[in-house]
């Protein structure tokens, strides 16, 4: 009998506000047992699948895997870098390294390349062993084993995405079996990862509400069809884009020596039908979500624009709402079971839950520019070099006019936040809100005040939570398709049918429409508009690698970081106690272009198997 080693673990993720149906909880399991044993029982090969969820759908988030102690928001000039102590910071500072640093930890990326093995090889032997489970139907066994493919193909989007070309895996692979794999090509990493892909969709159901008899919403958040769909769309979106799809590879084009084979990092030359499929696909998501109800929350509808407070509730739900009609997959772990890891310390900012090592990653002001106000107009904010500090009502007056999501995004002093409104624990009661000195001479000179707190807070994925700790952390929501849509369309010169897309995510958030046609204008209009709406969600990072933002090494990755200060009177957070406010320099963000892919571990190199990547 084969044996296979399982780390022991107990997950406990509830399903909704204070749900005690857990199907992310794992038995607890010690050492080596063996396969028929773990697959002689439905409870076991759950915790199995259960585990590779975990581990799985964590990629980039602070929950034990990628940069502890902080997200990568603080990667690409949303948020401050935190303490210097953290991994986030480092990067932010030195930029990716191949090897590891003193205490043998490896800071080249958010995520460790040699961690999706872990999951890729447990879903393989879920795979090669779920029918022996006698306890479970053979319908149950096929939705097992799309969750399954849909778990690896999750893992190959990332990697796709992170390194480009990486070694195809087909089998979970034993201790005498040749494990030299090489890497394979961008394109063939792609072609695999749509392989997958298709071999969850055909198997996922459209739903998990009661999928057996009396069952209800219990399995409410596992993947389905949806989710095979939303990942077939993301991965088509990064295919399409100038990081990959370009008349020429990027190390030739930033001038970076690379021996290897240029196609690890290229798809070979830029073809305008990749933008097409990545339109199919995002049109196939919308429309089997209008039929199996996951659609754009939009009070007001296609065509109209949300008021002020409709664009409050609208878009707070869109990010916060448990298991709602927005998202298709979140990342489900927290609970008030376990009210503090490192998920909580790098995402709520309550006074609900201590603040740990929360209280030095405000929100920057070089993101805090991309805002406008509720007419869609620029609001004129402090620069660095002015002569004197502003007085605190232009300060008010300036949050009174910002547009919508700001108000749910950032909780500020003052003016508090709209996430949770009347909530103190959530307003005035958060110590660490904004950069504060009592020093008249600090604020003459326009010195930073406290590093690391900025203008405030985040506020996002805890609409109307009130004393809810935990949240979970949406992967794929419907509004990423239409401003995907909106993108694809404009590359492809179709202005109008990009307006139309851009305009709904723009009307929902309370916005006016735009009418702008020029291609290159419309490109920027819509980089802002994903920038904002998807503030926090992990996805401003990868977006302007692969668009190869004319900006990313001035001012979001790298570059110059500002963060506005406030001479405050006392220690109260309320409007009475500020006196004025101004922008200061902060600290300077890594760029070099080698970046725009992730290094693999140079120990994985040294093997003489896999090659690195440019610049490295």
């Amino acid at each position: 009998m084969k044996k296979t080693s399982i780390i022991a673990l107990v997950l406990t993720a509830v399903l909704g506000g204070g749900s005690c149906n857990l199907f992310l909880e794992m038995p607890e399991v010690t050492g080596s047992v063996y396969l028929e044993d773990v697959f002689s029982t439905r409870k076991d090969a759950e915790g199995m699948l259960w585990r590779a969820y975990h581990r799985g759908l964590r990629e980039g988030l602070p929950e034990g895997w990628a940069i502890n102690h902080g997200t990568l928001a603080s990667l690409s000039g949303e948020i401050t870098r935190g303490y210097s102590w953290h991994a986030g910071y480092n990067l932010v500072v030195n930029g990716p390294t191949p090897t590891l640093d003193a205490s043998g930890q490896f800071q080249g990326a958010p995520a460790n390349f040699n961690e999706n093995w872990e999951v890729i090889r447990a879903c393989w032997i879920i795979l090669a062993n779920l029918d022996s489970c006698q306890e479970l139907s053979d319908e149950m066994k096929e939705y097992m084993k799309g969750e399954a493919y849909g778990l690896i193909a999750y893992r190959y989007m990332g990697m796709f995405q992170r390194w480009g070309g990486v070694p195809i895996v087909r089998q979970a692979n034993q201790m005498t079996d040749d494990l030299n794999f090489p890497r394979a090509t961008a394109q063939e990493t792609l072609d695999y990862t749509l392989e997958l892909i298709a071999e969850a969709e055909k198997r996922l159901p459209d739903s998990w509400y009661d999928i057996e008899p009396g069952c209800g919403d219990k399995w409410e958040g596992r993947l389905t069809k949806g989710a095979a769909l939303a990942m077939r769309a993301r991965v088509l979106t990064f295919a399409s884009r100038p990081l990959f799809n370009a008349p020429q590879s990027y190390p030739k084009e930033f001038g970076i020596d690379y021996n290897a084979n240029e196609e690890f990092v290229w798809l070979g030359g830029y073809d305008q039908q990749r933008y097409q499929d990545a339109i199919d696909a995002h049109l196939a998501l919308i429309n089997w979500g209008a039929s199996h109800g996951k659609h754009l929350i939009f009070t007001a509808g296609e065509g109209n624009r949300n008021s002020f407070e409709q664009a409050i509730s609208d878009y707070g739900r869109g990010v916060s709402e448990l298991n709602g009609p927005e998202t298709i997959l979140a990342f489900k772990i927290e609970s008030d079971q376990q009210v503090y890891n490192n998920m909580t310390e790098g995402y709520n900012w309550s006074a609900y839950v201590d603040a740990g090592e929360r209280s030095l990653r405000g929100v920057l002001t070089n993101f805090v520019r991309l805002y406008r106000d509720t007419e869609g107009g620029e609001i004129d904010w402090p620069v660095v070099g002015e002569a004197a500090p502003r007085p605190i009502s232009d300060f008010a007056a300036n949050i009174d006019k910002i547009e919508p999501r700001f108000r749910v995004d950032i909780c500020v002093p003052g003016k508090f936040g709209r996430s949770n409104d009347g909530d103190a624990r959530w307003n005035e009661g958060i110590w660490y809100m904004g950069s504060f000195t009592e020093s008249e001479e600090i604020a003459a000179s326009m010195s930073r005040a406290t590093e690391g707190r900025s203008i405030g807070v985040p506020t996002k994925f805890y609409y109307k939570a009130g004393a809810r700790r935990w949240f979970e952390f949406p992967l794929f929501r419907l509004a990423e398709n239409y401003l995907h849509l909106a993108e694809a369309y404009n590359e492809i010169g179709q202005s109008s049918n990009a307006l139309k897309y851009l305009n709904i995510i723009r009307n929902r958030a309370g916005l006016p429409s735009v009418e702008e046609t020029d291609q290159a204008k419309l490109r920027e209009l819509i980089v802002r508009e994903k920038a904002l709406e998807f503030f926090e969600e992990n996805q401003r990072y990868y977006d302007v690698k692969h668009w190869k933002h004319p900006e990313i090494g001035t001012s979001i990755l790298g570059g110059p970081m500002t963060e506005i200060s406030f001479l405050r009177v006392g220690g109260e957070n309320t409007m009475d106690a500020l006196v004025s406010y101004w922008d200061a320099y902060s600290y300077t963000g890594y760029w070099h272009p080698k970046w725009f892919l992730e290094p693999f571990r140079q120990d994985e190199v040294n093997k003489g198997i896999i090659a690195q990547n440019p610049g490295y």
